[in-house]
Parts: structure tokens; C-alpha cells; sequence
């Protein structure tokens, strides 16, 4: 199991886990699903599955769907009970895969301090490419957590992973199995074929003032309008508020000279370290007696890297010569980061003990940080301050709205407390809802069946407050036929195309058993007849849901299939042409590859059927009661 922690710290899957414990700070659209009142959903085999828990899971269900169908794919657009059993079914597998990885203790300081680590260097907490303490509390505080309980987060997904991991990889294959993969997929197609092109049948099709009339009186449900609903809104952001903020006398003076107190504290210190873990030994002495060898060899001139690379029990810093990036006392222990503290370049620790193993510490690299002169700090300290005050000032205008609403105020008495000005939008249908102002959650309120005229409500949208309020709803209705009758001609020439095609199919076939189906086709501009010789299953030559299809038949076989384009084509598979021993030999380490990664995907699956069908499920918020 260790060794496996071993590859996985290093391994691609650990990008996904640190991906997905970002994706909190990025609003992508499922918290609406969530009950905002609740603060627990319930527990999953003992695991208590927390809103944190639901964002991240969600998180992750979203990126799975973008990763099959397209970044441009828009979860939220999917029926809400399917969202919802999406979430749900990834915070199973999640908590299930969890209680396990606990209960090997997986979840531990090793896990921990590599938890740390990721977070250390994620962008997300950065600025040019160093991680900063402020970004960081400021980031997680926004979205919920504390330092702490990010960590703490961090943590338990990595260890979900490694777990995940551990019964996943290695997977293995036979020679035969290798070759026929190979020999299966490598096959090739000799295709004769019959293609009705449904577009230019339907540029054929001519429709008279009679039959658009009567299409259209049958079919009338197909031609109302969206619905429309314009709203008032109130717009606060903190540019409103910088003129209201006084700086404090000598305010600038005193936090300059805070700056300057604390200069050290912004000194960037890289650290190496060795650690030995005392759980490897029989007890606490033989641990120390282990540590004091290697601090032994370092006095004698050993090389720091080489001995953390050789010696220390840190799996996911041993390989980097026992590199932990940059310092920071917040992610480490009193007693580590009092031992750092008075170090300099170069400088190697004393052993430092503390529950669970000792350490041995090394700076590598030292740079002071640059100290700005007042003239150069002065501007910033001021501005700094009206920018986190307008800030302030605009939350207390949104508890202020909040409790207006809350006493059944009209959005012109929300006006008149703050002094804003209320603006109107155009006309909107649900389907073109689009403005830089307004997101999802405007829009899900706006066009809720259970949204009431003249209600206003405040949303909080991080960086500005908006109070809306519905005006006015133009109910959809029958559009009349000149207006439509692009689409009314459109429509009712498909509805003829494809009753055409399906017609000209049974004769296709009819002739071609008698034999006259060259005369047949030829009197049809959009009915062609081709052959494709050896074409594979990544051919572009036809739609790959022909293909595919094609691929499932046997050798004389005919089949007519319609392709998703609504052509038709006919098939007849003249020839399954198997590969050659050479070429299979060519591409036989390839095929290794990918028939590992085949197994490994079918192992994860039976893994994640089997830990969700076991799971002891106690899910009691409301969001999930009505499946």
C-alpha cells in the first residue's frame, strides 16, 4: 500500500484531485441545488457529508461531463432530478471510498503534509509564482473554510485517491487478450453502399400555400413565442461606496510601520528536510538513535539530498531530496516552525521531535524580501483601506435590503434607504438569458413558476449586490403564419423528406433484389451508390455512428441504417478483412498499453458499482427527498 502512495503522489490522477479541491472558489452553477439552510445532508457509511462536500462533488460530476461531451457543455441545463443523482452518486462512491482509505489509515501526517504541499503550489494561492499566506486565507475563507478545514479537505480527497488507486492499478493482461484487442480492432471494412442524401431531398421537396396552412393549424404548439419578463433591479458594486470612506488620521502612518514590523515575515524561505517516522520502529529511542545516524553523516559532509533521498520516511518528498518547497509557519507545526524560524541559507537544523517522527531541516534558498519606502507604500495603504471598506460598506446595505424584504418592502423602499437608483431590463426569454451582469442565479429567480410581480429579492454576487424585483411577463402565444413560415415550409418539407426516404429505402432494397437498382437510383439526384475498400473504424470517410454499426456485422450481411444527420444509408459488407501478423506485431506494445488501461477502467467501474451498491446511505436533506 505504500509503495503505492509512492506512484500515485507523482502520478496524473493527483492533478484531478487538487483540480476538484480548487473548483470550490469557482461558482459553476449547482449550489442553487443546495438547501443554503442546511449544514449537514447526512452521513455515507459514517462519513457526515457536509455542503462543502456537496460543492465538490458537484464540482467533480461537471468536470466528468465536460470531459465527455465538450468544455462548452452546460450541466446546469440538465433536468434538476438528474443533477441531483449525479451529485449524489459521486458523494457515495466519495465518502465510501473515504471510510475505507480511514480505516487503513491512509489519512495521515504523510497524507497530510503532501496535502499541504499541493495546496503550496497550486496558482490559485500564488502571486508570480509564490505561494501568499493572504490569497490563500482570503480564498478559502470565501469559500467556507478555514485554513484548517481545507487542509483537512485537501487531505481527505488525496487520500480517496490514493485508495481509489491502490485497487486500480497494475492492472494485467495476457499475450492473447494483447492480440485479440489488436486483431479486433485493427480490422478493416470492404463497404458497398446506397446513401440518401436527406438535405437535398428535402431542397426537392416543393410545399404548397395549403399544405403551410394545414401543417401549420395541426401543429400549432410548435409556433408559440417564449415567454418574456422584464425586471427591475437595483445594481450596488464598491465603486458606489469609495467616496463615503474617510481614512482614519495617522491610519497610514501606523500600518506602514506594521509593514515594517513584519518585513521578515515576508522573507521567502525554501526548505528540505529528512524524516524519520517513529510508527517504522519499535519504539521512540530506536527512531531518535535513527536520526542521530543520519545527522551524524551530514556533520561528517554526507550530502543533505542525497541522505533524504536514501533515508527519510516522507514518501512524497524523498525523490525531491527531501524538497518541501516554500515556508510557510502556518502549515507546519509550532515546534517545526520555531526551528526554521532562525535559520538562513544553508543553515541545517538540530533534530526536531515532534509527535510522530523526527526532523532534520535545511534551508536551500533565502531571499529577504524587498522593504518599499513610505512615498512608495503610501498610495497602496490608502487605497487598500477604501477598497475593503466601500466593500464593507456595500454588505451592510445588503443586510440593510435583506431585512427590507424580510418586512415586505417594495424595491422603490429599497431605493430610497440606500440611495440607489433603480434600473429596468429589456424583455428576456429564458433561452437568451445573457448579460454580464445578471448569472444563473438571476435568471433562476426571474423565471421561477413561483416568483411573484413586484417581490424584489437581494443576492449577494461576491463583488456587487443586486436587489430584483419581476416588473411585467408577456405570456407566450400563437405566432401567426407569416411570421413563421420559414420554419412552418422547414419543418413540414423534413416531415415529407423522411417519409420520402423511408419510401425510397423499401424500393432501394425491392431493386436491388431484381436487380434494376442502377436504373433506380440514377432517375434520383440525391440517391448515390459508392464503395469504400480496407476503411477502419477511425474512417472520416462516414459518420461514425455508421461505422460503428457497420463494424458490429458480420462478413454479407445487409443493413440500413439512418445516420445522425438523418441521411440514409444502405450497407452491404462485401468483406471483414483481418490484419496482418506483421502489423499486429508493429503495434503490439501499444495495444499493452491500452489494453492495461481497458482492465484498469473496467476494474474502477466494478469497484465504484460495488462500493456504491454497499454503501450505508443516510442522506436526510431535503434536496434529496424527492428521487
Amino acid at each position: 500500500m505504500l509503495e503505492s502512495l509512492r506512484n500515485f503522489l507523482t502520478g496524473p490522477r493527483l492533478f484531478i484531485v487538487i483540480a476538484a479541491c480548487t473548483l470550490p472558489f469557482v461558482f459553476l452553477g449547482s449550489t442553487s441545488l443546495l438547501n443554503q439552510t442546511s449544514t449537514s445532508l447526512g452521513s455515507v457509511n459514517g462519513e457526515t457529508v457536509t455542503e462543502s462536500d456537496f460543492q465538490v462533488a458537484s464540482n467533480i460530476t461537471i468536470q466528468r461531463f465536460k470531459s465527455m461531451y465538450g468544455e462548452d457543455f452546460d450541466f446546469s441545463m440538465l433536468d434538476e432530478d438528474i443533477q441531483l443523482s449525479q451529485i449524489k452518486n459521486e458523494l457515495i462512491v466519495q465518502k465510501s471510498l473515504l471510510s475505507q482509505a480511514r480505516s487503513l489509515g491512509l489519512i495521515n501526517e504523510t497524507t497530510r503534509e503532501f496535502a499541504k504541499k499541493q495546496i503550496m503550489t497550486n496558482p490559485v494561492f500564488q502571486i508570480d509564482g509564490q505561494f501568499n499566506e493572504n490569497i490563500y486565507e482570503a480564498q478559502v475563507n470565501a469559500s467556507g473554510h478555514t485554513k484548517e478545514s481545507y487542509i483537512k479537505l485537501t487531505t481527505d480527497l488525496i487520500a480517496t485517491e490514493l485508495f481509489r488507486n491502490s485497487i486500480t492499478s497494475e492492472p494485467f493482461s495476457t499475450q492473447d487478450e494483447v492480440m485479440q484487442i489488436a486483431n479486433l480492432l485493427e480490422q478493416t471494412l470492404n463497404i458497398d453502399f446506397i446513401k440518401i442524401d436527406s438535405e437535398s431531398l428535402q431542397s426537392n421537396i416543393a410545399n404548397t400555400k395549403d399544405e403551410l396552412e394545414e401543417f401549420y393549424s395541426e401543429n400549432e404548439y410548435m409556433f408559440y413565442s417564449d415567454e418574456q419578463r422584464k425586471f427591475e433591479y437595483i445594481l450596488l458594486t464598491p465603486e458606489d461606496y469609495k467616496s463615503k470612506v474617510v481614512v482614519p488620521d495617522n491610519y497610514i502612518n501606523d500600518s506602514y510601520d506594521d509593514y515594517l514590523s513584519k518585513a521578515g515575515e515576508r522573507n521567502q524561505i525554501r526548505i528540505s528536510h529528512i524524516m524519520i517516522d517513529k510508527i517504522n520502529y519499535d519504539n521512540d529511542g530506536a527512531a531518535f538513535n535513527a536520526i542521530q545516524e543520519i545527522e551524524s553523516q551530514l556533520l561528517g559532509g554526507a550530502g543533505f539530498s542525497e541522505l533524504a533521498s536514501k533515508y527519510s520516511d516522507d514518501l512524497a518528498s524523498k525523490e525531491n531530496g527531501g524538497d518541501l518547497e516554500y515556508f510557510s509557519p502556518d502549515f507546519f507545526e509550532v515546534k517545526f516552525a520555531e526551528a526554521v524560524k532562525d535559520l538562513r541559507l544553508n543553515d541545517i537544523s538540530e533534530i526536531v521531535e515532534l509527535d510522530t517522527a523526527f526532523h532534520i531541516i535545511k534551508v536551500t534558498e533565502y531571499e529577504e524580501a524587498e522593504v518599499l519606502s513610505f512615498e512608495d507604500m503610501k498610495d497602496s495603504i490608502s487605497s487598500n483601506l477604501v477598497d475593503s471598506e466601500a466593500l464593507a460598506l456595500m454588505k451592510d446595505d445588503y443586510d440593510i435590503a435583506y431585512d427590507l424584504i424580510d418586512s415586505n418592502s417594495s424595491i422603490g423602499a429599497i431605493s430610497n434607504a440606500l440611495s440607489a437608483n433603480i434600473l429596468e431590463s429589456d424583455f428576456l426569454a429564458l433561452n437568451n438569458f445573457i448579460s454580464e451582469n445578471f448569472d444563473s442565479r438571476v435568471r433562476d429567480y426571474i423565471f421561477s413558476p413561483d416568483t411573484q410581480e413586484n417581490v424584489p429579492f437581494a443576492i449577494d454576487l461576491e463583488e456587487s449586490i443586486l436587489v430584483v424585483s419581476l416588473k411585467e411577463i408577456n405570456k407566450s402565444s400563437l405566432k401567426d403564419l407569416e411570421s413563421v413560415s420559414l420554419d412552418v415550409n422547414r419543418m413540414l418539407s423534413s416531415k415529407k423528406g423522411k417519409e420520402k426516404q423511408l419510401m425510397l429505402t423499401a424500393e432501394i432494397e425491392l431493386s436491388k433484389s431484381d436487380g434494376t437498382s442502377d436504373d433506380f437510383i440514377s432517375a434520383y439526384p440525391y440517391v448515390t451508390k459508392d464503395s469504400f475498400v480496407n476503411i477502419n473504424r477511425n474512417s472520416s470517410l462516414m459518420p461514425q455512428e455508421i461505422i460503428f454499426q457497420a463494424f458490429q456485422q458480420s462478413e454479407g450481411d445487409s443493413i440500413t441504417l439512418v445516420a445522425n444527420n438523418n441521411d440514409t444509408y444502405i450497407l452491404d459488407i462485401v468483406n471483414v478483412n483481418k490484419p496482418s501478423d506483421e502489423s499486429i506485431s508493429d503495434l503490439l506494445e501499444e495495444y499493452k498499453g491500452f489494453s492495461k488501461e481497458l482492465i484498469s477502467n473496467k476494474i474502477s467501474e466494478v469497484v465504484s458499482s460495488e462500493v456504491f451498491d454497499t454503501a450505508n446511505v443516510k442522506l436526510n436533506n431535503i434536496i434529496f427527498t424527492n428521487e
